[in-house]
């Protein structure tokens, strides 16, 4: 086959992979467990990226980067250090598998002039699904969810 015809096709399935990266997150994000992670937020500003939240979470000073995290869950959902094994987990434990050596994004950016109402986050909430996270928003000390949240399907 010549490669001026595999350039349709190379673009087809690259179209099908993202289109499949796109799905398995929108899943992701309705079907997974919700947690909140406890933070330590900065309020910086960038003059080309706006305003932003710099978002330094609790566990990440615990982890040893390159392994499984055991996180144990309480009641009202916030995760805490576990110690168990991830091969063995008990009721209200999980185990997250870190990519790229961090827990979760390092920024949460948001509309200008929106920083007062997002500075009383105390959590990043998330949602943990096969072992992965995803950040869904802030929520403040109750975990009740701050500033706008995005459309679901």
């Amino acid at each position: 086959m010549s490669r001026t015809r595999l350039i349709p096709l190379y673009g087809v399935l690259l179209v099908l992979l993202l289109a499949g990266m796109t799905l398995w997150r929108e899943y992701a994000l309705s079907a997974g467990e919700r947690l909140l992670l406890p933070l330590a937020p900065v309020d910086p500003r960038s003059l080309m990226q706006g305003d932003y939240m710099r978002l330094d979470y609790e566990l990440a000073r615990q982890w040893q980067p390159g392994t499984p995290l055991v996180i144990v869950i309480d009641a009202r959902g916030i995760a805490r250090r576990g110690h168990g094994n991830p091969a063995a987990l008990a009721a209200n434990e999980r185990a997250i598998f870190p990519k790229q050596g961090r827990i979760g994004p390092d920024a949460y950016f948001f509309e200008e002039g929106k920083g007062a109402a997002l500075a009383q986050a105390r959590f990043g909430e998330f949602r943990l699904y096969r072992g992965d996270l995803l950040l869904v928003g802030l929520a403040d000390e109750q975990g009740r969810p701050l500033g706008q949240r995005r459309p679901r399907w």
